[in-house]
């Protein structure tokens, strides 16, 4: 993931607009400190590549770090540096913060793909764009240091229509009446539309659709969708989208669904990591 200095720079400033007053009244004994960040549990990690980049801009030397991705068990080492009391002091927290909330979301994930590939190894789990806002790289990262993939990055990048548009644009049938030329507006792009009902799922199909994203639909209704799509048109894709969490995933992995579409992800305490200075 690409973070640019500026990234790097605001997340430092936010911690220390001007001094870190504390540090500046300490006498400290050692010219060095060490510090040493320890997972307290097992953990899927992201943002590693970042905190680096903390430590290093506030002057530190990092001697060892994983990397976003990996999974370690509580107790074991995921970065080592060293570095003035000034510039240890100033990094060590946006640098533990960064890993502990990412790491959380990377956990998570991990956990939520595992749980729904052991009932369809095919599944594919996506993140949704509800991150937090400003966190938009940070959480893309964490959902795919879990194995999972974005569903969109943005509103820029992909076609996908939800009743909100189709329902004050003349209703669904005139949208799909309109397909061919949504079609030849954006060659290169794959069409998607969310629905909500089991009797649109049809006339969706014969109209050319990509994919179509299931609405809230019950994990019965979707296994239903999946079964009628594949017999219409066996190249148009299946997305499960809406509720899914740790708790269902199984079960709306077993619908036959290609993808599963969630922010479960997003929500739930950080990782719980050391940070020891020396």
């Amino acid at each position: 993931m690409f973070f640019t200095e500026n990234d790097i720079d605001r997340w430092i400033e936010e911690d220390i607009p001007y001094i870190d007053l504390t540090t500046t009244l300490t006498d400290f004994s050692k010219d060095r400190l060490n510090i040493k960040y320890t997972a307290r549990d097992s953990i899927t990690l992201s943002a590693c590549e970042a905190a680096v980049r903390v430590l290093e801009k506030t002057g530190c030397q990092v001697h060892s770090a994983r990397r976003s991705g990996d999974s370690v068990s509580a107790g074991e080492l995921i970065i080592e540096a060293e570095g003035t009391p000034q510039a240890v002091h100033t990094g060590w927290r946006v640098s533990l913060n960064l890993m502990e909330y990412s790491s959380g979301i990377a956990t998570r994930t991990k956990k939520l793909v595992t749980a729904a590939k052991a009932v369809n190894p095919d599944i594919v789990v996506s993140g949704t764009r509800k991150a937090f806002p400003g966190t938009r790289r940070l959480s893309v990262q964490a959902l795919m240091a879990g194995g999972a993939v974005p569903h969109r990055l943005g509103l820029s990048e992909t076609v996908l229509f939800f009743s909100a548009h189709y329902d004050n644009a003349g209703g669904l049938d005139a949208l799909l009446e309109k397909m061919p030329e949504i079609r030849l507006k954006c060659l290169e792009k794959k069409i998607e539309i969310e629905l909500e009902k089991l009797s649109d799922i049809e006339k969706a199909v014969k109209a050319g659709v990509d994919s179509i994203q299931t609405d809230k639909m019950t994990p019965s209704q979707v296994a239903e969708t999946v079964k009628l799509v594949k017999v219409l048109n066996p190249a148009v894709k299946v997305l499960a989208a809406g509720g899914i969490s740790i708790d269902n995933a199984a079960e709306y992995a077993a619908t036959g669904a290609d993808m599963l579409v969630t922010s479960w992800m997003y929500f739930g305490k950080p990782a719980d990591i050391k940070a020891s200075i020396s």
